[in-house]
């Protein structure tokens, strides 16, 4: 109790420090409001997908030391409560019911040089207890004119996790709901979808041309050690990748007015050992292929966003069929997400989501005869909504009600796991306060 006291003193503090000074880096950098790059973050407007292409480097000229530092910090305070617990069960349900910080830390956010910058967060993790790093994203960019005085922007980006590079809000690291929970998920996840973030570390390469045509190609390696070792800091490597793992990105955007729309593909192939401690042998391959599209209106007080993805993940089980951990050779696990949200002034508003997972049945891989997370049928199968409603008192605290409900989880509606549990059971309530200063 005294310990959520203290916590609580230091987060009103920080209000009445956010109200009367405090803007994050970039926006202090650039001179500029956050509405100028985000309709509400961490969504990105037109400006703010060109500042980022940019480099991260764009500075007004009267900006001075100390307000030109780019360092800038994130404080989260959450509560979650699940419809159904069982029992006091801190493995499935960490600090269910109870209000913790659940995200702490600092980030350089802007120029390096005159043609660089990058976005780098550090924090630590209240859900895991543990200072990770969360997100590295280092770029240079430049631009040239070519045929009939066609811009096209380029540059390289070196990050820990393929989508994090991404402009649109369209690809899985920038996807609505923005932030996780501590809530019991799903059991099947693709592996472009966020399960490589910070197991990974890459260089990439990027242009834009004729504010027409996004390109983006990269190539990942494990970061369990060596160079690549701090962008993962603090993350157990859980999911080691074998020699490199490519990614690659194409889409296609059109501004008009308040409009902007675009529509692209990307996907990736990846070998990843089955067991993380025993990297001598065969690998698993997994080739991610998805399509996405998001649409944006901005005009005065108004704002209207959605946004689609589809990931098809082709699973090769070379490694897991020779040491019989899989019943099938090889499987197709698919995702599908589309979200739409509006929001008055900036300030109040909201969005809601569709999503579902879907593959074959296979019984070693998620019939693993445990209640709550198993699935009795083998089957991945998950699907549901997820209605969030926003109010910013101030263009960087957002205030944050997420209502998460289950139709399928673990493959079926109802007595999923075998021991009688519902998928409507990890429905779930989540409030957030999140701040950036």
């Amino acid at each position: 109790m005294v310990t959520f006291r203290i916590g609580m003193t230091v987060f009103l503090g920080l209000l009445v420090l956010a109200n009367a000074h405090a803007v994050p880096s970039m926006g202090r950098q650039t001179g500029m409001q956050c509405s100028a790059c985000h309709t509400v973050f961490p969504e990105l407007t037109p400006f703010g997908r060109q500042f980022k292409l940019r480099g991260f480097s764009q500075k007004a000229p009267n900006v001075k030391f100390p307000a030109s530092l780019p360092i800038s910090a994130l404080l989260q305070v959450s509560w979650i409560s699940t419809q159904k617990t069982k029992g006091t069960d801190p493995v499935n349900f960490p600090h269910n019911n109870e209000v913790i910080p659940q995200a702490v830390g600092l980030y350089y956010g802007g120029k390096i040089t005159e043609k660089s910058g990058a976005l780098i967060q550090a924090f630590y993790d209240g859900i895991e207890d543990k200072v990770v790093m969360e997100m590295f994203d280092a770029r240079y960019a430049n631009s040239l004119s070519v045929a009939d005085n066609q811009e096209l922007v380029y540059g390289l980006t070196l990050n820990n996790n393929p989508t994090v590079s991404d402009i649109y809000n369209s690809t899985p690291q920038w996807s609505f709901p923005h932030t996780g929970t501590a809530a019991l998920s799903p059991a099947a996840r693709t592996q472009i979808d966020t399960t490589l973030a910070s197991q990974v570390g890459g260089l990439g390469v990027y242009s834009l041309w004729n504010n027409l045509v996004y390109g983006e190609v990269a190539f990942y390696r494990s970061a369990r050690r060596g160079m690549l070792r701090p962008l993962g800091a603090g993350v157990p490597t859980n999911n080691v990748v074998d020699g490199f793992v490519p990614y690659w990105r194409v889409a296609l955007q059109h501004e008009w007015g308040s409009h902007s729309l675009s529509a692209g593909t990307y996907g990736m192939v990846a070998d990843v050992f089955p067991d993380p401690d025993n990297t001598g042998g065969p690998t698993d391959r997994f080739t991610d292929v998805a399509l996405d599209a998001q649409y944006q209106y901005i005009s005065g007080a108004h704002i209207v966003s959605t946004a689609a993805t589809w990931i098809r993940e082709a699973q090769d089980w070379n490694a897991s069929t020779a040491q019989g951990l899989t019943s099938n050779r090889s499987d197709v696990l698919q995702t599908f997400r589309i979200d739409a949200h509006y929001y008055y002034q900036r300030r109040f508003g909201g969005g809601i989501q569709f999503f579902s997972t879907w593959g074959n049945s296979n019984e070693l891989k998620y019939n693993t005869g445990e209640p709550v997370t198993g699935s009795a049928n083998g089957n991945p199968n998950s699907d549901g909504l997820v209605a969030e409603l926003n109010y910013l008192p101030w263009s960087n605290l957002k205030l944050a009600a997420r209502y998460t409900a289950y139709e399928k989880f673990n493959g079926a509606r109802h007595n999923y796991d075998g021991f009688g549990r519902n998928a409507s059971d990890n429905n779930s309530i989540f409030l957030l306060a999140w701040l950036l200063f």
